[in-house]
């Protein structure tokens, strides 16, 4: 017969049931805390300040593919693949030679930062912009000099969209100093330096070419206080009103031309030479008939001739129809 338990020894047997678990609860949360650290390659940028930074070179990277692909007149993708730390070393022994490595300073910054694009993709650029179908070298070369002044203004206008990806956090008003083939000769910082290199792909034609920034610590440091979510959210609110006023003030001071186009005529070639001043040609156009008004080469409305005063006018009657507006191109 099995012995029956008093109340009592019921509690004291709950009771250590319960610090077992509580004691196994708490062995399975020190697990889940530790991680390794390495001493090596420190993490000198937060977590809230990566996020940031990978906020701002989103925004650079949708703008430069949209004048990759405006540029080289065929579709172009730009992704963001990752921000890492590393050692400043380790970076540019993982460079292949020969490179398109371009060096870029700041005059508000203390040194300078690189932008280094994959030869292949730098060759295929030079093919499609100078008329040829852009396809990809059968062997990697290093650039001739022509080649570099080519690929210039394409660096120059992604530093131009990089700077203002920046200026809703700080102006960094980088510009281009040199180009070097050999990693090797590009000494930027010492090479035990953290490095945050900013990682993207440049996707043409179905095939996936390198493209990457790397700022050394010393460089972004100053920047630093300025990547928390919170600074990046006033940083937007206070911008936004202020492109909003300024796009209103450069639009008002903007002039654009604006034409009536009137009915064609045939003529024969002698009374086309012997045309003169005071002459009158008969159009082929229909008494009352709506004119089409056009503003920088593009029709946009339709009109009626009158007269105010003095002068000759048009009176808008309406707007065009998509379908008209590709009639009229």
């Amino acid at each position: 017969m099995s012995k029956i338990l008093s109340q009592e020894e019921i509690d004291a047997l709950l009771t250590n049931v319960a610090k077992t678990q509580t004691l196994d609860d708490l062995e399975e949360s020190r697990e889940r805390t530790v991680h390794i650290y390495d001493f090596k390659h420190p993490d000198r940028i937060s977590k809230d300040q990566l996020r940031t930074l990978r906020t701002i070179h989103d925004g650079f990277a949708r703008t430069f593919a949209t004048h990759l692909s405006s540029t080289l007149r065929t579709m172009v993708d730009v992704n963001l693949l990752s921000i890492d730390q590393v050692a400043y070393s380790e970076y540019m022994m993982a460079l292949s030679e020969p490179s398109c490595i371009y060096i870029v300073s700041s005059k508000s910054l203390k040194g300078s930062a690189i932008i280094e694009i994959g030869t292949n993709f730098a060759l295929i650029v030079v093919d499609r912009l100078l008329g040829g179908p852009g396809k990809k070298a059968d062997q990697i070369r290093e650039v001739t000099v022509i080649e570099q002044n080519i690929l210039k203004k394409i660096i120059e206008k992604a530093l131009v969209i990089l700077n203002d990806a920046w200026h809703h956090i700080t102006p960094i008003n980088l510009y281009l100093e040199s180009f070097e083939t050999n990693p090797q000769f590009v000494q930027i910082a010492p090479a035990s330096e953290t490095a945050a290199v900013v990682f993207f792909e440049i996707v043409l034609r179905d095939q996936a070419f390198p493209f990457n920034l790397c700022f050394p610590y010393f460089v972004v440091e100053p920047l630093l206080q300025n990547l928390s979510s919170q600074s990046w959210s006033m940083a937007q609110k206070k911008i936004s009103s202020f492109d909003r006023r300024h796009i209103q003030s450069r639009m008002s001071l903007t002039s654009l031309p604006l034409v009536v186009r009137f009915d064609s005529t045939t003529l024969k070639l002698r009374d086309l030479v012997n045309l003169k001043k005071g002459d009158i040609v008969e159009l082929e156009m229909k008494q009352g008939k709506d004119l089409p008004v056009i503003v920088q080469n593009r029709i946009k409305f339709f009109g009626k001739l009158g007269v105010v005063g003095k002068k000759k006018a048009i009176k808008i009657l309406r707007t065009v129809t998509p379908e008209e507006e590709i009639i009229y191109e």
